[in-house]
């Protein structure tokens, strides 16, 4: 009886320690390849697809904070980093936001080529392959969409 009552507990025990494994990490969950595969440009008059001259290379996020993007023109190197922010922002829509949210800046450099990205995304969104990223630039709301590579 007391075996069947020690196995009663432990089963409970171990599905909550591997329940641990549900809770996502952005930061893991980004590492790896990925590519842009579209840019939407939000205006007073609705959105409107635009092209980027980085939908055809390939993004690299390393586990340790650096950043690689390669295409036909060569390499940029630099790096990315997450931020964990809980202030007030205006989201793709123009609607005021207030809550926690995950933003992220990329910075890569081609001093060689003089090719530059200096993104940064007032918040992101991780679910799978896909990660899209909100930017602000030029009195324009961005949005970024990436699929894993």
């Amino acid at each position: 009886m007391k075996s069947k009552f020690y196995l009663l507990l432990l089963v409970p025990a171990l599905m909550l320690s591997s329940c641990t494994k549900w809770i996502p990490d952005t930061q893991a969950n980004i590492v790896g390849n990925w590519e842009l595969v579209s840019v939407e440009r939000y205006g007073p008059y609705g959105s409107e697809p635009i092209y980027s001259e980085y939908e055809y290379g390939e993004f690299y996020f390393g586990n340790n904070g650096t950043a690689r993007y390669s295409d036909n023109y060569g390499q940029m190197d630099g790096s990315w980093r997450l931020i964990d922010r809980s202030d007030g922002y205006h989201d793709y829509y123009g609607n005021y936001r207030t809550g926690a949210r995950t933003s992220m800046e990329l910075r890569l450099y081609d001093y060689y080529d003089s090719r530059v990205i200096e993104w940064e995304f007032y918040s992101i969104e991780l679910s799978g392959n896909h990660l899209v990223g909100y930017m602000n630039r030029f009195g324009y709301d961005y949005r970024y969409e990436f699929r894993r590579y």
